[in-house]
Protein backbone atom coordinates (compact mmCIF):
# COMPACT_ATOMS: atom_id res chain seq x y z
CA UNK A 1 0.00 0.00 0.00
CA UNK A 2 1.26 3.43 -0.91
CA UNK A 3 2.03 5.86 1.89
CA UNK A 4 -0.10 9.04 2.08
CA UNK A 5 1.82 12.12 0.93
CA UNK A 6 0.97 15.19 3.05
CA UNK A 7 2.45 17.53 0.44
CA UNK A 8 -0.55 16.98 -1.83
CA UNK A 9 -3.00 17.75 0.97
CA UNK A 10 -1.10 20.91 1.89
CA UNK A 11 -1.01 21.97 -1.77
CA UNK A 12 -4.75 21.39 -2.09
CA UNK A 13 -5.53 23.40 1.07
CA UNK A 14 -3.30 26.27 -0.08
CA UNK A 15 -4.93 26.31 -3.53
CA UNK A 16 -8.44 26.94 -2.18
CA UNK A 17 -7.85 30.64 -1.28
CA UNK A 18 -6.11 31.20 -4.62
CA UNK A 19 -9.12 29.85 -6.52
CA UNK A 20 -11.44 31.94 -4.32
CA UNK A 21 -9.48 35.11 -5.15
CA UNK A 22 -9.51 34.27 -8.86
CA UNK A 23 -13.29 33.75 -8.74
CA UNK A 24 -13.70 37.11 -6.98
CA UNK A 25 -11.53 38.86 -9.54
CA UNK A 26 -13.43 37.23 -12.39
CA UNK A 27 -16.78 38.27 -10.86
CA UNK A 28 -15.63 41.89 -10.51
CA UNK A 29 -14.29 41.88 -14.06
CA UNK A 30 -17.52 40.59 -15.58
CA UNK A 31 -19.56 43.07 -13.53
CA UNK A 32 -17.31 45.95 -14.62
CA UNK A 33 -17.67 45.08 -18.29
CA UNK A 34 -21.45 44.73 -17.93
CA UNK A 35 -21.89 48.06 -16.21
CA UNK A 36 -19.64 49.90 -18.66
CA UNK A 37 -21.59 48.47 -21.56
CA UNK A 38 -24.85 49.54 -19.88
CA UNK A 39 -23.68 53.16 -19.94
CA UNK A 40 -23.22 52.86 -23.71
CA UNK A 41 -26.46 50.98 -24.34
CA UNK A 42 -29.58 52.41 -25.88
CA UNK A 43 -31.39 55.20 -24.03
CA UNK A 44 -33.59 54.25 -21.12
CA UNK A 45 -37.31 53.87 -21.62
CA UNK A 46 -39.52 55.86 -19.26
CA UNK A 47 -43.03 54.73 -18.36
CA UNK A 48 -46.21 56.30 -17.09
CA UNK A 49 -45.31 55.23 -13.55
CA UNK A 50 -41.95 56.99 -13.73
CA UNK A 51 -40.00 53.73 -14.09
CA UNK A 52 -37.05 53.88 -16.47
CA UNK A 53 -35.95 50.56 -17.91
CA UNK A 54 -32.47 49.91 -19.27
CA UNK A 55 -31.55 46.65 -20.98
CA UNK A 56 -27.98 45.67 -21.77
CA UNK A 57 -26.08 42.59 -22.81
CA UNK A 58 -22.48 41.48 -23.11
CA UNK A 59 -20.35 38.40 -23.57
CA UNK A 60 -20.39 36.35 -20.35
CA UNK A 61 -16.67 35.58 -20.72
CA UNK A 62 -17.27 31.91 -19.95
CA UNK A 63 -19.44 32.47 -16.88
CA UNK A 64 -22.31 29.98 -16.66
CA UNK A 65 -25.27 29.46 -14.34
CA UNK A 66 -23.05 27.19 -12.22
CA UNK A 67 -20.60 30.06 -11.60
CA UNK A 68 -23.27 32.24 -10.01
CA UNK A 69 -22.18 31.70 -6.41
CA UNK A 70 -22.25 33.89 -3.30
CA UNK A 71 -18.76 35.29 -3.97
CA UNK A 72 -19.81 36.36 -7.47
CA UNK A 73 -22.96 37.98 -6.04
CA UNK A 74 -21.05 39.92 -3.37
CA UNK A 75 -18.56 41.21 -5.95
CA UNK A 76 -21.31 42.13 -8.39
CA UNK A 77 -23.21 44.00 -5.65
CA UNK A 78 -20.11 45.91 -4.47
CA UNK A 79 -19.14 46.83 -8.00
CA UNK A 80 -22.67 47.99 -8.83
CA UNK A 81 -22.83 50.26 -5.77
CA UNK A 82 -19.39 51.71 -6.59
CA UNK A 83 -20.39 52.43 -10.21
CA UNK A 84 -23.65 54.12 -9.16
CA UNK A 85 -21.76 56.32 -6.69
CA UNK A 86 -19.22 57.20 -9.37
CA UNK A 87 -22.00 58.15 -11.81
CA UNK A 88 -23.59 60.38 -9.14
CA UNK A 89 -20.26 62.14 -8.56
CA UNK A 90 -20.07 62.88 -12.30
CA UNK A 91 -23.32 64.88 -12.16
CA UNK A 92 -23.10 68.67 -12.12
CA UNK A 93 -23.50 69.87 -8.51
CA UNK A 94 -23.53 66.22 -7.49
CA UNK A 95 -25.59 65.72 -4.36
CA UNK A 96 -24.41 63.52 -1.51
CA UNK A 97 -26.55 60.39 -1.68
CA UNK A 98 -26.16 57.43 0.64
CA UNK A 99 -26.89 54.14 -1.09
CA UNK A 100 -27.98 50.92 0.55
CA UNK A 101 -28.08 47.66 -1.32
CA UNK A 102 -29.46 44.15 -1.07
CA UNK A 103 -28.46 41.27 -3.31
CA UNK A 104 -29.89 37.82 -3.73
CA UNK A 105 -30.24 35.02 -6.22
CA UNK A 106 -33.67 34.06 -7.48
CA UNK A 107 -34.37 30.86 -9.38
CA UNK A 108 -37.31 30.63 -11.73
CA UNK A 109 -37.56 27.35 -13.55
CA UNK A 110 -34.16 26.62 -15.09
CA UNK A 111 -32.96 30.24 -14.77
CA UNK A 112 -30.94 31.70 -11.91
CA UNK A 113 -30.94 35.48 -11.59
CA UNK A 114 -28.70 37.80 -9.58
CA UNK A 115 -31.01 40.52 -8.24
CA UNK A 116 -29.58 43.72 -6.75
CA UNK A 117 -31.86 46.32 -5.16
CA UNK A 118 -30.45 49.81 -4.53
CA UNK A 119 -32.07 52.56 -2.48
CA UNK A 120 -30.79 56.11 -2.31
CA UNK A 121 -31.19 58.62 0.51
CA UNK A 122 -32.79 60.88 -2.14
CA UNK A 123 -35.75 58.44 -2.39
CA UNK A 124 -34.38 56.87 -5.58
CA UNK A 125 -34.96 53.19 -6.12
CA UNK A 126 -33.36 50.71 -8.53
CA UNK A 127 -33.53 47.00 -9.12
CA UNK A 128 -31.12 45.25 -11.45
CA UNK A 129 -31.68 41.68 -12.64
CA UNK A 130 -28.72 39.81 -14.17
CA UNK A 131 -29.02 36.48 -15.96
CA UNK A 132 -27.05 34.32 -18.36
CA UNK A 133 -28.52 33.15 -21.63
CA UNK A 134 -26.16 31.06 -23.70
CA UNK A 135 -22.88 32.96 -23.81
CA UNK A 136 -24.40 36.34 -22.92
CA UNK A 137 -24.78 38.12 -19.58
CA UNK A 138 -28.00 40.11 -19.84
CA UNK A 139 -29.20 42.83 -17.50
CA UNK A 140 -32.52 44.55 -16.93
CA UNK A 141 -32.31 47.66 -14.73
CA UNK A 142 -35.48 49.37 -13.52
CA UNK A 143 -35.19 52.81 -11.88
CA UNK A 144 -37.70 55.11 -10.20
CA UNK A 145 -37.62 58.23 -8.05
CA UNK A 146 -39.88 56.88 -5.30
CA UNK A 147 -39.56 55.06 -2.00
CA UNK A 148 -41.99 52.44 -3.28
CA UNK A 149 -40.18 49.22 -4.22
CA UNK A 150 -40.11 48.25 -7.87
CA UNK A 151 -41.70 44.80 -8.28
CA UNK A 152 -40.13 42.17 -10.50
CA UNK A 153 -42.93 39.60 -10.37
CA UNK A 154 -45.56 41.88 -11.96
CA UNK A 155 -45.77 45.22 -13.74
CA UNK A 156 -43.68 46.70 -16.49
CA UNK A 157 -40.30 45.69 -15.05
CA UNK A 158 -41.54 42.08 -14.84
CA UNK A 159 -42.75 42.26 -18.43
CA UNK A 160 -39.34 43.48 -19.62
CA UNK A 161 -37.65 40.68 -17.63
CA UNK A 162 -39.96 38.15 -19.32
CA UNK A 163 -39.21 39.69 -22.73
CA UNK A 164 -35.43 39.60 -22.20
CA UNK A 165 -35.06 36.26 -20.37
CA UNK A 166 -38.09 34.38 -21.67
CA UNK A 167 -39.43 33.65 -18.18
CA UNK A 168 -41.22 35.45 -15.39
CA UNK A 169 -40.01 35.77 -11.83
CA UNK A 170 -42.89 34.76 -9.56
CA UNK A 171 -46.46 33.94 -10.41
CA UNK A 172 -45.43 30.95 -12.51
CA UNK A 173 -47.75 28.02 -11.97
CA UNK A 174 -45.93 24.77 -11.53
CA UNK A 175 -42.52 26.36 -10.96
CA UNK A 176 -41.20 27.03 -7.49
CA UNK A 177 -39.34 30.28 -6.95
CA UNK A 178 -36.26 30.03 -4.72
CA UNK A 179 -34.58 32.98 -3.03
CA UNK A 180 -30.96 32.91 -1.85
CA UNK A 181 -29.61 35.80 0.18
CA UNK A 182 -25.99 36.28 1.20
CA UNK A 183 -26.72 38.39 4.26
Amino acid sequence: MKQFDWKYLALFVLAIPVFNQLAGYFGRSVAQHANEKEALSSPAQASDQGIRIIVSSQDADGVTQQNLDINFLKNLEAYTVDRVKAKIRELPNSPHIDITSEATYVESGPMKFAVIRLRGSDDSNQIIVHGIIGKELKRVACLRKSTEAIPISYGECAEKIKEVFGTKIGGISGNEIKFYAHR
